[in-house]
């Protein structure tokens, strides 16, 4: 234990004197919030929907009301025809089909299950899926007053939380973050000091390979820490940003992402002879990941063999871990099998790396 303690110490130490290092390490951090905060910050925020109301009745009338009452909400009426028009022209983000058979399924518990349907269209992917989880947690309100045979196509959190562009950014960027910060601040470092012979000298003392492991995950997450803290304080007051659930449990997907993304650093660096080549490494396993794992562009937007393949990937979880609770308010139970699969990929990789491992 006093090994690992004085390593770990020796890891932040080393972080916190490379000046340089440590300004840009933060100032990734800084200039992702600002570039987001700036394009979707603030308090512009509107969402058009176009309604097709077949069932007329008291309660879709309810519904229609109900979104129209949200703040940043515009809803127009329509024929299905006018509306999947107005939503190919852009003019809507999002075509709410509500049924006939609505209205019986919320007062009949004998009505069959219902479904409202959302179209989506070439809008931003982003504005839809806000959209669309707004939609979802209306729908929620309904069925918390006693109505389950209603649902959304697209089922989404039992409360009703306004989720603006940047509220639903502000998550996604602490995800990557954390797969940025994760994978190259071991598979750089580590390569580094075997390149300098460091590991060598180490391999003198009794020392095991998961102890200096070990110590760099917990440097790691040092730094992701300091990262993520002026990512937030940056969200929240300077651009606004909101959370609607805990951060307690949010804390949770945070920390086991982060072993999750250290012990695939320590992967790359088992195949990496120089810090070159670890950068290089990196950069290949990172930038598909963001790209596929709904940072950005929500994952509904990829092809449906795609969809599959990107579940695999340990972003696509974290992403929607922190999705669900800083912006659906979801519980520790909602979110465990992400949290599942995260802890899955660091065991995995962390014992792979141990038994790779290389002094030289």
């Amino acid at each position: 234990m006093r090994a690992f303690r004085a390593l770990t110490l020796n890891e932040v130490r080393s972080s916190f004197r490379n000046r340089i290092a440590l300004f840009f390490t933060l100032g990734l951090a800084v200039l992702f919030m600002v570039i987001f905060g700036l394009l979707f910050g603030g308090n512009n925020f509107s969402i058009t929907y176009g309604v097709v109301d077949a069932d007329h009745s008291a309660q879709s009338q309810q519904l229609i009301a109900a979104l129209g009452h949200i703040n940043g909400i515009t809803v127009e009426q329509g024929s299905q025809s006018d509306e999947i028009t107005r939503l190919k022209n852009n003019n809507v983000a999002v075509v709410v089909d509500i049924p006939t058979g609505f209205g019986a399924a919320l007062t009949s518990p004998s009505a069959p299950p219902m479904q409202v349907v959302p179209y989506q269209g070439s809008q931003t992917s982003t504005t839809a899926s806000i959209a669309d989880q707004i939609l979802g947690q209306v729908l929620n309100g309904f069925a918390s007053k006693g109505a389950p045979q209603v649902s959304l196509a697209i089922p989404r959190s039992a409360s009703v939380n306004v989720v603006t562009a940047i509220d639903y950014f502000l998550p996604a960027m602490i995800a990557y973050i954390i797969l940025q910060s994760g994978i190259n601040y071991v598979a750089i470092g580590l390569a580094d000091l075997r390149a300098r012979k460091v590991l060598r000298r180490f391999r003198a003392t009794p020392l095991r390979p998961a102890q200096i492991l070990a110590a760099q995950i917990t440097g790691g997450a040092v730094i992701v820490a300091l990262q993520l803290l002026v990512l937030i304080l940056l969200g929240i007051l300077v651009f606004q940003a909101k959370t609607h659930g805990s951060w307690l449990v949010a804390l949770v997907p945070m920390v086991v992402g982060t072993a999750a993304f250290v012990g695939i650093g320590f992967l790359l660096t088992a195949a990496a002879r120089t810090s070159e080549a670890a950068r290089g490494l990196s950069s290949m396993v990172a930038f598909p990941m963001m790209f596929l794992s709904g940072v950005f562009f929500p994952i509904t937007t990829l092809p449906g063999w795609l969809q599959t393949v990107v579940h695999v990937l340990p972003l696509t979880w974290l992403t929607d871990a922190m999705h669900r609770v800083m912006n659906d308010g979801a519980g520790l139970s909602e979110i465990a099998l992400d949290c599942l699969v995260l802890a899955g990929w660091a065991v995995v990789t962390f014992a792979i790396a141990t038994w790779r491992f290389r002094w030289d």
